[in-house]
């Protein structure tokens, strides 16, 4: 009789516990939705309210071009209509940006993990920038290795978080500049280092680059209109795989973003 009543007894402290680890999973799964949840209103708080003016300026081209087409010389409607397709175009970008926004947020989201050539991402990526290196003078220079760079990650993503950190040096860069691109291939890891002579970040906002929809200056030195997701992005990327992101930065000097990425 004592030892069923032990037994008993040690049933109902294992279903205990086993009551009061699930409650705790179902709590952290609560917040974890709970951050997901109030992530997204941020984000359609934000997308809605970046959208307006650009939305705002075609309706209202737009309106003026089909309410006067009669009057309109070629060159005002050439001028009105360049002024929509430039909303437009940042519209659609800004979309974009926010797609790949949610889709790095995901919790579970699927990545394609291969080998590539490091190197070979890297210089794709400055082709991509060739004509604007062209149009304002700015030289690209580089410090590789000379052997070939071998990482495990997904190339697409890799991709998106480096090309973010590019666009920054260029969009915030004046012309006959030099940005240099360094990468070092250590034991464990792949360091690469983007510096710029651009306009630099102060001590103040530094901390706060890569925070979602943190702006410096709302418009950069190339007049386009800057989110504030690219770096956040990137940062997103770069720790899933288990890397890490840093910058110094300079005002009037420049700014220096080092990627750290794990080989394994």
């Amino acid at each position: 009789m004592k030892k069923e009543i032990e037994k008993s007894d040690k049933y109902i402290e294992d279903l205990e516990e086993k009551i009061i680890d699930l409650s705790l999973q179902l709590k952290s799964k609560s917040n974890e939705l709970n951050t997901i949840v109030e992530t997204n209103r941020k984000t359609i708080g934000k997308l809605v309210h970046n959208l307006k003016n650009p939305v705002g300026v075609v309706f209202s081209f737009s309106d003026m071009i089909l309410g006067s087409i009669e009057d309109y010389s070629s060159d005002k409607l050439s001028n009105h209509v360049e002024i929509i397709k430039n909303s437009a175009d940042f519209s659609i970008k800004m979309l974009n940006t926010i797609a790949v926004y949610s889709q790095v947020n995901k919790p579970n989201r699927e990545v394609n993990l291969k080998s590539i050539n490091y190197l070979e991402i890297i210089n794709n990526l400055i082709n991509e920038f060739e004509p604007i290196s062209r149009e304002r003078n700015i030289i690209i220079e580089k410090d590789f290795p000379e052997n070939e760079v071998t990482l495990i990650i997904d190339e697409s993503e890799l991709a998106i978080a480096l090309r973010n950190i590019l666009n920054n040096a260029f969009r915030y860069s004046s012309n006959n500049t030099t940005i240099k691109i360094s990468i070092k291939d250590t034991l464990d890891s792949i360091e690469t280092i983007i510096s710029d002579e651009g306009i630099g970040i102060s001590e103040e906002n530094l901390p706060h680059i890569f925070d979602e929809f943190f702006v410096v200056n709302t418009y950069s030195n190339d007049k386009q209109k800057c989110i504030g997701l690219g770096l956040t992005i990137s940062k997103k990327i770069i720790q899933y795989f288990k890397g890490d992101i840093t910058v110094l930065s300079t005002i009037e000097k420049g700014s220096s973003f080092c990627v750290r990425l794990p080989k394994n």
